[in-house]
């Protein structure tokens, strides 16, 4: 009996350890081989990293990848033009918040969720999880996920670490302690210079993706419940005012006029002790050959707003395929998305300088060990982790409701009546929109 028991024992033991070594068993990555897929792509540093890499996916697979490369403006043309007339596109890249709602409506975009469930298709290695919930949020369109994210931007406040302990000043957690710390240094003499408390764009539709921020940090939204324009709510009055009254008392001559390099040049001159905008300038402000203050900068998330809210925007580029693509070629496409995607590649592509929407890339004992602003690391984790992705309008004609809402900005810093203007704005937006 004790013989028999030890015999159902082990092959008990030898079944869940087949079970588990399936479980984990990598797909079978030549299941397409022979395909040909083409791919077009914009000019983008994830491009870069990884089309040198394409030779190792065709000899895994045996699909030949024709990968095609534009830049960004030439590059939404063709890629337009290709879908909306029939051409051969198995793929392409996207970002969702710019493009995601016209692709969905155009019938472009191919759910990927039955591509992700199936495991004759996707490797157990591939780890959905360990992507940043925002970013998988943010690649998803009525309530399908339709992209995987290559690249991960948040925005950031960046201020002058070495003038904040030379005046024993707290980094802002608050934005009523960010107005305060800009009007403190707002005046300050330093090296010779008229400080001023904070930069931050505020040329018209260029101002709406940092504003954004504040917006949601304030209780605001781009709309309401009922789909129509939420401009007029105390909470987006009070986010266009408190931008504007920002940037007008406390930044630099011409508000109106600044664009992200206008900024980031004004900061990077040692103007100014703060400024908000995009993570991925680090690269500006710590290059000792350009930045005057390369080495003095911090980094911090968003101050809170009047409730707590802390909602800084996540923005990305996603891999998608072509929902009208033929069914082994849109297989093969997720292949090579998947692969393109995995761990490994999201490391590579953070080392090259990419920010990964990976999870363990950030981690990784390789990423740390050259890590010279944790600080940035910190932040920008964080912002991907609570962060939302609606920071464009969520319309079909995005570029109408920016120029709208981008003069609400301007009204705003020229010290107008933003209640009356913002309310303008929102029944002109209610006219234009098309949900």
């Amino acid at each position: 009996m004790k013989t028999v028991l030890k015999t159902v024992a082990l092959a008990a033991t030898l079944s869940v350890g087949l079970i588990a070594a399936n479980a984990h068993a990598e797909i079978d990555w030549k299941q397409a081989q022979g395909t040909e897929i083409r791919f077009l792509m914009n000019k983008h540093p994830f491009s870069t990293y990884i089309e040198p890499k394409i030779a190792e996916f065709e000899k895994l697979t045996g699909i030949k990848v024709v990968m095609e490369t534009f830049p960004e403006d030439q590059y939404r043309n063709k890629l337009a033009i290709e879908l909306n007339a029939g051409g051969k596109v198995d793929g392409f890249m996207i970002m969702p918040g710019q493009d995601a709602r016209y692709y969905s409506k155009a019938g472009w975009l191919q759910p990927l969720e039955g591509y992700i469930a199936d495991a004759k298709l996707t490797d157990a290695s591939w780890d959905e999880k360990d992507f940043f919930a925002s970013f998988a949020k943010a690649s998803s369109i009525n309530g399908h996920r339709v992209g995987v994210v290559i690249n991960a931007e948040t925005s950031l406040l960046a201020y002058r670490k070495d003038l904040f302990t030379q005046f024993k000043r707290k980094v802002p957690t608050t934005m009523k302690e960010l107005e305060a710390t800009a009007k403190f240094f707002t005046g300050k003499e330093v090296d010779g210079k008229q400080m001023v408390g904070i930069t931050l764009r505020g040329k018209k539709a260029a101002a709406t993706s940092q504003w954004v921020d504040f917006l949601y940090s304030f209780g605001g939204s781009w709309t309401n419940a009922q789909g129509k324009s939420n401009f007029g709510s105390p909470e987006s009055i009070a986010a266009f005012k408190f931008y504007g009254d920002l940037l007008r008392n406390y930044g630099p001559k011409g508000g109106t006029m600044l664009h992200w390099a206008e900024s980031t040049s004004a900061f990077m001159e040692g103007k100014a002790a703060m400024i908000y905008d995009a993570n991925v300038f680090k690269a500006l402000y710590e290059n000792p050959k350009e930045s005057k203050v390369a080495g003095k900068v911090g980094y911090a998330v968003i101050p809170a707003g009047p409730k707590g809210l802390q909602l800084p925007h996540v923005s990305n580029w996603s891999l998608s395929i072509n929902k009208n693509s033929e069914a082994q070629r849109q297989k093969a496409a997720w292949l090579f998305i998947q692969w393109a995607t995995n761990k490994e590649n999201g490391l590579g592509a953070l080392l090259a300088g990419v920010p990964s929407g990976r999870t363990s890339s950030w981690a990784s004992a390789e990423y740390k060990a050259g890590d010279k602003q944790p600080d940035w690391t910190a932040a920008s984790m964080k912002s991907f982790d609570i962060g939302q992705g609606q920071w464009n309008p969520p319309v079909l004609n995005v570029p109408e409701i920016r120029d709208i809402t981008g003069q609400v900005i301007v009204d705003a810093i020229e010290g107008k009546n933003v209640a009356e203007s913002a309310k303008k704005a929102a029944e002109l937006m209610d006219k234009k929109m098309e949900l």
